[in-house]
C-alpha cells in the first residue's frame, strides 16, 4: 500500500539544474565525492518533497515547508512542519532507491546524523520512492522508534554515496500509522 503523487516532468528538469548548481556551489566534486550520485540524490529528495507538499495541499493540511535548501546541514531545518492538536510537529522524508525498496527492503539513514545530531532528527520520518516524477509514500516511523532501530542497526559504508549509513528494515515504517498521522494533521 502507498500514497501516490506525480509531479510534472518540467519540474524534474528544474530540480536537476538546481541540484547541479548546488553541487557546484557546495564543492562536492572538489571534495572527491561522486557529484552525479549526489545530484541524483538531491533530485529524488526534491521530487518526493514536492509530491508530499501536493498531497498536503490536496488534503487542506496546514504546513510549513523548508523548500530546496542550499547550504550546510546545520541550517537546513525540517523538511515539513505540520500541526497536530495545536502543536507543531516535524516530518522528514527518506527517499530510497529502487534496490533498497525492492531488493534489500531497507531504509538507509545517515550515521553521522544519528551519532552527532539527534536534536536535528524530525519527529516523524516517512519512507518514499521516486521514479520519473512518480512518487510513492509507504509508511512512517516516529523519532522515538527510529532512534531505537538505529541503536541496534548495522553501520554500513556506501561506496556509491561515499558515507556511512545505518540500515533499518522497511517494515518498521508503517503505512497504517502514516494514514493515522495524516488524519490527525490540522487543516487550514
Amino acid at each position: 500500500m502507498a500514497i501516490e503523487c506525480t509531479v510534472p516532468k518540467e519540474l524534474l528538469e528544474i530540480f536537476r539544474k538546481q541540484a547541479e548548481q548546488k553541487i557546484t556551489v557546495e564543492g562536492w566534486a572538489k571534495q572527491g565525492r561522486n557529484a552525479e550520485v549526489k545530484i541524483d540524490n538531491f533530485v529524488h529528495c526534491w521530487v518526493t518533497e514536492e509530491a508530499f507538499k501536493q498531497i498536503l495541499i490536496s488534503k487542506g493540511i496546514w504546513f510549513r515547508y523548508r523548500g530546496m535548501y542550499f547550504g550546510d546541514s546545520q541550517g537546513a531545518g525540517a523538511d515539513f512542519t505540520v500541526k497536530i492538536d495545536g502543536k507543531e510537529v516535524t516530518v522528514g522524508l527518506r527517499s530510497i532507491a529502487p534496490d533498497s525498496l525492492e531488493k534489500w527492503k531497507s531504509v538507509a539513514y545517515p550515521d553521522d546524523r544519528f551519532r552527532l545530531e539527534q536534536d536535528k532528527i524530525a519527529d516523524h520520518h516517512i519512507v518514499c520512492n521516486h521514479k520519473d516524477g512518480f512518487s510513492r509514500f509507504f509508511g512512517i516511523i516516529s523519532k522515538e522508534e527510529l532512534l531505537k532501530e538505529l541503536e541496534i542497526s548495522r553501520r554500513l559504508y556506501s561506496r556509491k554515496n561515499q558515507e556511512y549509513f545505518r540500515v533499518i528494515p522497511l517494515e518498521k515504517f508503517r503505512f497504517d500509522e502514516l494514514e493515522k498521522l495524516l488524519e490527525k494533521m490540522e487543516r487550514v
